[in-house]
C-alpha cells in the first residue's frame, strides 16, 4: 500500500531531554561522590581527616544539594516539558502528505540544532517549537507572554536558525521559512506573521505549511532532502 503521509526522520524532543539529563546527571554525580567522601571521613575511614571535618562536609552537601534541588528540578522538567510539545508538533507534521519530508532534530552546521525542517513543495520550512505555560499574543508587532514583553524573544533565535540553514543550503534567507509553533493552548489566534518569521499554534501548523504556495518541484524537492541528510540527527538516548 502506497504511504500517503509525510516521511519522519529522527526523534522529535531528543536533543531537548539529552539537555535535560545533563543537567542533573554531572551535579547528581559530583554529590553522589561529596557524599561517599564526607560519610568516610565522619566513619573514621580517612585517618588523615578528624571526623567532625566529615560533618561540616555532610551539612555542606545537604544544604548544597537542597539549594540545587529548588533551582533546577523546574529547568530540567522543562526540557521535558519542551520535548514533549516537539512531540506534538511532530505528530501534526505526520499528518502532512508524502510529498513532504520532515527532519526532527537536526543538527545545522554551527552545532545548532533545529526542532524541526519540512521540506515539500510549498518550501523549506524551519520550525521552532516552544510548549510555555500561560498565554501568548502578539500586540503591535511585538510577541507578549502573559502580556508582557520577552526579555529575550525567540524570534531572534529563529531568524538565527533559518539564516544558518539557508546558508547551508546556499539559498537566500527569503527562501527559507522560520515558523515559531506554540504547543499546547499557549497561543489562541490565527497564523500570524512578524516580519518574515510566522507565528502559528501547532494546531494549525498543518495549514501553515500547505496554504503556501508551491515553490518547489519534485526534483528539487528530492534533492534538498538528499543536502539535508548529509546532516547528523540525534538519536536515541
Amino acid at each position: 500500500m502506497t504511504d500517503t503521509r509525510a516521511t519522519m526522520r529522527g526523534i522529535p524532543g531528543d536533543a531537548a531531554r539529552k539537555r535535560g539529563l545533563r543537567r542533573i546527571f554531572v551535579p547528581l554525580l559530583v554529590f553522589g561522590i561529596l557524599f561517599g567522601f564526607a560519610f568516610g571521613v565522619l566513619l573514621g575511614n580517612m585517618d588523615v581527616l578528624p571526623w567532625w571535618v566529615g560533618l561540616i562536609l555532610l551539612v555542606a552537601a545537604f544544604i548544597a544539594f537542597f539549594i540545587f534541588k529548588k533551582n533546577h528540578t523546574s529547568l530540567v522538567y522543562g526540557y521535558f516539558k519542551g520535548a514533549r510539545g516537539e512531540e506534538m508538533v511532530a505528530g501534526e507534521l505526520a499528518r502532512l502528505p508524502a510529498s513532504w519530508t520532515i527532519f526532527n532534530g537536526l543538527i545545522l552546521p554551527n552545532g545548532t540544532d533545529a526542532d524541526h525542517v519540512a521540506v515539500g513543495p510549498q518550501g523549506i520550512f524551519i520550525i521552532e517549537t516552544k510548549h510555555w505555560r500561560g498565554n501568548v499574543s502578539i500586540e503591535e508587532g511585538n510577541l507578549l507572554a502573559n502580556g508582557r514583553p520577552l526579555m529575550k524573544s525567540p524570534l531572534i533565535q529563529v531568524r538565527t536558525l533559518t539564516s544558518e540553514l539557508a546558508s547551508f543550503l546556499e539559498m537566500s534567507t527569503s527562501d527559507v521559512r522560520g515558523v515559531l509553533c506554540f504547543a499546547g493552548a499557549q497561543f489562541h489566534a490565527a497564523s500570524q506573521q512578524i516580519d518574515e518569521v510566522t507565528i502559528c499554534s501547532y494546531l494549525n501548523l498543518s495549514h501553515v505549511l500547505t496554504d503556501a504556495p508551491t515553490v518547489l518541484d519534485a526534483a528539487e524537492v528530492a534533492t534538498y532532502v538528499a543536502r539535508l541528510s548529509s546532516l547528523t540527527i540525534t538519536q536515541g538516548l
